[in-house]
């Protein structure tokens, strides 16, 4: 705590894991003439991150979602393929009075390497606009006692899919890596990069 002139402030800002790992993928997926900031205001609870391209004044507000890595079963593995899933647990309010531009859900995958045979932890986006998210949820099936969803997504990197195994109607592969970073490209500049 920070005593100045009187008044105590309180550390309010602390950087999430997710939201780092996000920010170094979005810096390895935008254009180098956008710039990323993290709000320092406690008041936009919604708001993670925002991305301002200068040049034509243009901003996104972004929400990130993270999920923890989730060793698949075998059985798993035989009926989704290759892969693994994240799993999501949100409020219905969370998603349909959310103000954002766009979700990221970033979803941790153990992926084996081709060469080694080694597993590794890679992490994967579901860039998705947040009207998108909010028509895909009102189809969806699979609502917890009408107050929640929860989304268990699992995505194949190897043939570019990402579906959720409780309903797989509710596919989000348009929405996955660099498919999802199309869009918000084409929303920062008014066309594809």
């Amino acid at each position: 705590m920070l005593l100045v002139m009187g008044r105590a402030y309180k550390n309010f800002w602390s950087l999430n894991t997710d939201e780092a790992v996000v920010i170094g993928i979005l810096r390895d997926s935008i254009p180098r003439d956008v710039a990323i900031y993290m709000p320092a205001s406690a008041q936009m609870k919604n708001i993670d991150l925002a991305l301002i391209n200068a040049a034509n004044r243009r901003i996104l507000t972004i929400q990130v979602k993270g999920s923890r890595a989730y060793e698949p079963r075998k059985s798993e593995i035989v009926k989704f393929g290759k892969g693994s899933a994240g799993w999501f647990f949100l409020k219905c309010s969370r998603i349909y009075d959310c103000t954002t531009d766009f979700f990221i859900f970033l979803i941790y995958i153990l992926e084996e390497e081709s060469r080694s045979g080694r597993r590794v932890i890679v992490p994967h986006t579901i860039t998705i606009p947040t009207k998108d998210l909010q028509r895909r949820c009102q189809l969806y099936k699979r609502k917890v006692k009408g107050e929640k969803y929860s989304l268990i997504i699992w995505i194949n990197p190897k043939i570019k899919k990402a579906f959720d195994i409780q309903d797989r109607e509710f596919d989000l592969s348009d929405f996955l890596d660099k498919s999802g970073f199309q869009k918000l490209n084409k929303r920062l500049f008014g066309r594809n990069i």
